[in-house]
């Protein structure tokens, strides 16, 4: 991997890490996404059987091991989640994106028993899962001015992660959001009874503008919100700005979303093709 050239563009956050490197949320991908020179990286979040906050995107594991293991995460220890193998082969993504790319990542995900077969005569390693406690433990040697978006993806966490960030020296680099609407909600809920630690940014990954969606902007503590490409406008983000709220896109991974997104203002955008975008930016 080739450091990433020198870049003045919106902030590129690696969407799980960078997964042409290692499993999606998994160390190795969010190594490499700092050494290449990332701005963000976002990661997940499930809860375990036993209350602990591991980072995880998917509620079983069918997919992260083409169906070896299909427990679902609720269900097992921290212990029984981290040493799960997950497999590098036929699950790291292309250095191309397909075309066109959208909101629909997981099609880039899909190969073939033969394809599978093929990468593992010659790629054998495995990653495996990790606490978010591990990983702000770890995020604390990382020098790198970086910032982590934090997906939560299950109802309940709340109390838990924001025990954790009570002790963490690394709330001025994380923003917690969801994009469940009664995650959202339930984190608003809580930064009102009980606030935040100092440093702490919200957000809020809405998807769409409308009456709904506005009226919770208005009456929330919101750093940024995620919208879908195609589903906003630059007026859109001059009138979010303007209420002191910026847009971080959703992953749209096609040069005609990436030459809008370089043109609407928005603060940062998730991306599973982080050099891929790079390398198209500098052509233009």
């Amino acid at each position: 991997m080739k450091k990433s050239p020198a870049y003045s563009g919106p902030m590129r956050f690696a969407h799980r890490g960078l997964v042409q490197y290692g499993p999606e949320n998994t160390l190795p991908a969010f190594e490499a996404a700092i050494e290449y020179g990332c701005e963000g990286i976002e990661l997940d979040i499930h809860r375990s059987s036993d209350g602990e906050v591991v980072i995880v995107h998917d509620k079983n594991f069918r997919r992260m091991t083409r169906g070896v293991d299909e427990r679902n995460i609720n269900d097992l220890t921290v212990k029984e989640l981290v040493s799960v193998d997950l497999p590098y082969a036929g699950h790291l993504l292309p250095f191309d994106p397909p075309v066109p790319y959208s909101e629909n990542e997981g099609s880039a995900r899909t190969y073939t028993d033969e394809q599978v077969e093929q990468f593992r005569k010659t790629e054998n390693r495995v990653a495996h899962l990790m606490t978010f406690e591990e990983f702000d433990k770890w995020f604390e040697t990382v020098t790198e001015d970086v910032i982590i978006e934090i997906e939560f993806c299950d109802p309940g966490l709340v109390v838990r992660m924001f025990e954790i960030l009570r002790n963490s020296k690394n709330c001025g680099r994380y923003i917690l959001f969801s994009g469940n609407k009664g995650i959202n909600r339930e984190i608003q809920t809580y930064i009102r009874m009980h606030g935040k630690p100092e440093g702490l940014r919200i957000g809020a990954n809405i998807r769409y503008l409308n009456d709904e969606t506005m009226e919770f902007i208005r009456n929330s503590d919101l750093y940024e919100v995620g919208l879908n490409d195609l589903h906003f406008t630059k007026e859109d983000v001059n009138m979010l700005r303007e209420m002191g709220v910026k847009v971080f896109s959703n992953l749209g991974d096609y040069p005609e979303w990436w030459n809008a997104i370089m043109t609407y203002g928005v603060e940062g955008f998730k991306t599973n093709y982080a050099e891929a975008f790079t390398e198209w930016l500098n052509k233009q």
